[in-house]
């Protein structure tokens, strides 16, 4: 068994391997061959007044590439009076995200790896395959919001599936979107000017792309036009309005479960849930309400919805669900990589198998 650390991880995954492996799981899912356990979180009262501890896993399991994962996170989180979700462990500025990755053979632990670089690709390269199969073919004006990681790879993967002419980049703080321009830039090689409001960004693009940490919508449905394409991280930056404003909503799969089990509500982001605590600590956790499903843009046995069908059309990209099938195919394929290069630090086996049946 090996460990994977994110640097390591980074060596061998970049934007274009990251969408191979996730569309080798997605053809996967669509023959049977590929399924999940969707995200499940656990809400814990930490003692203090204005924080809560939430567990979160999911799992999936990719048969192209032999394997398990389960991903499992541990944070403290809290949410700003801006609007904002913010989570650490331990102290902040540091995170607890690990993958555990199973071979399906024979039930042999393969590796552990840290999820941060990991997540971050496999977000941004289920928003690439969106516009890939919705957006306009001739989409080359990105309106962007949000300047952190995720935004890094959704322009990143955005720039692989469609010739950019333009980008446009808005997030709160003046420093951070001038300093993700003059970044990015040279990374995709396209021009991209930070401007000073969520509505200049998205006003005239053709690919509208909402990547941040926001449990709030983020923009407004009359500055969309006909032939956009939008796409999203959480769901709360989509507002109703929205919705009602796409002509065509799909979205990549469940995120959560959606059956009624005794004791389970609805967390932040409409995730199921398990929640500890006295009712005045449980009214810290932001009320959401669980959202309709929409069409789903991989199942097994249904064939493909028809997506867009005019140029003239609004689509409209959910991009959330199936998180566990990514980080199997996703660490799969690194694990494959990493394996070759001679990457990871040994671990030793006994230390996750026993001869005490379980």
């Amino acid at each position: 068994m090996i460990y994977l650390s994110n640097a390591d991880v980074q060596q061998v995954l970049d934007m274009e391997t990251t969408l191979e492996a996730l569309r080798t799981g997605y053809a996967d899912l669509e023959r049977g061959q590929a399924t999940h356990i969707p995200r499940i979180d656990l809400y814990a009262p930490t003692g203090r007044d204005d924080d809560y501890y939430r567990w979160g896993s999911m799992t999936g399991a990719c048969r192209a590439y032999g394997v398990l994962a389960v991903r499992i996170k541990s944070d403290v989180v809290h949410w700003t009076p801006s609007g904002t979700e913010e989570k650490y462990c331990i102290a902040p500025g540091t995170y607890s995200g690990i993958i555990l990755l199973y071979s399906i053979q024979n039930g042999e632990p393969l590796a552990l790896l840290n999820d941060g670089y990991l997540q971050h690709m496999r977000v941004g390269g289920g928003a690439g395959i969106g516009v890939d199969l919705l957006a306009r073919p001739d989409a080359a004006v990105l309106g962007l919001l949000g300047s952190g990681g995720m935004a890094h790879t959704y322009l990143e993967a955005i720039s692989l599936v469609r010739k950019l002419r333009e980008v446009r980049v808005y997030s709160p703080t003046p420093a951070n979107r001038e300093r993700f321009a003059a970044e990015m830039s040279d990374r995709v090689k396209v021009p991209i000017v930070a401007v000073d409001d969520p509505r200049t960004a998205i006003i005239g693009a053709d690919i509208v792309a909402s990547a941040t940490d926001a449990i709030e919508p983020t923009f407004r449905a009359e500055w969309l036009a006909p032939g956009m394409h939008v796409t999203n991280v959480m769901a709360q930056e989509v507002s109703p309005d929205v919705l009602a404003r796409a002509d065509v909503v799909m979205q990549l799969g469940h995120m959560t479960i959606n059956a009624e089990v005794p004791g389970m509500g609805t967390g932040v982001g409409a995730m199921a849930a398990y929640v500890m605590g006295e009712p005045a600590e449980r009214a810290r956790i932001p009320g959401t309400k669980a959202r309709p499903s929409h069409p789903m843009l991989f199942t097994y046995g249904e064939g493909r919805a028809p997506g867009r069908t005019s140029r003239d059309q609004i689509t409209l990209f959910l991009n959330h669900g199936t998180q566990g099938l990514q980080f199997a195919a996703v660490a799969g394929r690194v694990y494959q990589l990493a394996r070759e290069r001679g990457l990871g630090q040994p671990m030793p086996l006994e230390w996750f198998v026993q001869d005490i049946r379980d």
